[in-house]
C-alpha cells in the first residue's frame, strides 16, 4: 500500500500547492467588480455541482489525444495527460480548487479593512501585504478551506479513473486501490486501504476542527 499512499500524498501536495497560489493571485489580479473576475469565479467554482464523472469526461475532452491542447502536448514532448499521474493530479486540482478558492475568499474579505488601508498608507508591498496582514489575520478560514480541499483532492476517485486511469504503481491512488482490492475480492488489502484511508480522514477532520474552533 505504499506505492498508492505516495501517489495520493504527492498528488495532494500539487493540488495544494497549484490550488493556494492560484486562489491567491486571482483574489488579487481584478477588481471585485470586473466582470472577467466574475466569469472565472464561476469557472472555478462549478466543479462543486458537477459530479465526478462529468469533470473526468471533460477532461477527456479537453486533454485527450484527439484535443487541441492534447496534440499541442504530444507533438511537442511526446507526452499525453490521458492514463499519467499528472492526468490524476490535473483532475485532484480541479475538484479541489473551488474549496480552497472559497477559503481564501471568505478569509480574505472578512480582514477588517482599517488595517488594510493603514498597511497601504505606510507603502507596504503586495507581497508583504499578504505575508504579513492577509494570511495572519485570516489564516483559520483560508487554512479551513486548505484542509477541506486537501480531503477532497485525498478521496478523489471519479474524476481521476477517468482521465487517468487505474494503474498500479502509476495513477493508482488510495481510492483507486479500494475499488481494485474491492473488485478482485481481496478484502486483506481492501481492509489495510480502508484503515489508511479513515486515519488520513481522521487526521484531517482533527485539523479542520481545530482550526474552526473559535478563538477564547
Amino acid at each position: 500500500m505504499i506505492t498508492p499512499l505516495k501517489l495520493s500524498l504527492s498528488i495532494v501536495f500539487l493540488s495544494l500547492t497549484f490550488n493556494l497560489l492560484f486562489s491567491i493571485i486571482l483574489y488579487f489580479s481584478f477588481n471585485n467588480k470586473n466582470n472577467l473576475k466574475k466569469i472565472i469565479e464561476f469557472i472555478v467554482t462549478l466543479p462543486i455541482f458537477l459530479p465526478p464523472s462529468v469533470i473526468g469526461y471533460m477532461l477527456i475532452i479537453f486533454l485527450g489525444k484527439n484535443s487541441f491542447i492534447g496534440k499541442v502536448f504530444y507533438n511537442l514532448f511526446s507526452f499525453r495527460f490521458i492514463f499519467s499521474f499528472e492526468g490524476a493530479a490535473i483532475a485532484a486540482i480541479i475538484v479541489s480548487l473551488p474549496i480552497i478558492y472559497q477559503g481564501v475568499k471568505v478569509g480574505f474579505d472578512t480582514i477588517d479593512k482599517a488595517y488594510i488601508e493603514t498597511a497601504q498608507c505606510l507603502g507596504v508591498s503586495k507581497l508583504n501585504m499578504i505575508k504579513y496582514v492577509y494570511l495572519p489575520l485570516s489564516y483559520r478560514k483560508v487554512f479551513s478551506g486548505v484542509i477541506l480541499g486537501i480531503g477532497r483532492a485525498f478521496g478523489e476517485f471519479g474524476a481521476t479513473i477517468l482521465i487517468a486511469g487505474n494503474i498500479p504503481g502509476r495513477t493508482q491512488t488510495l481510492p483507486l486501490a479500494l475499488y481494485s482490492a474491492i473488485e478482485s475480492g481481496n478484502y486483506s488489502s481492501a481492509n489495510e486501504v480502508l484503515i489508511i484511508l479513515l486515519f488520513f480522514s481522521g487526521l484531517f477532520l482533527i485539523l479542520y476542527i481545530l482550526l474552526t474552533k473559535k478563538e477564547s
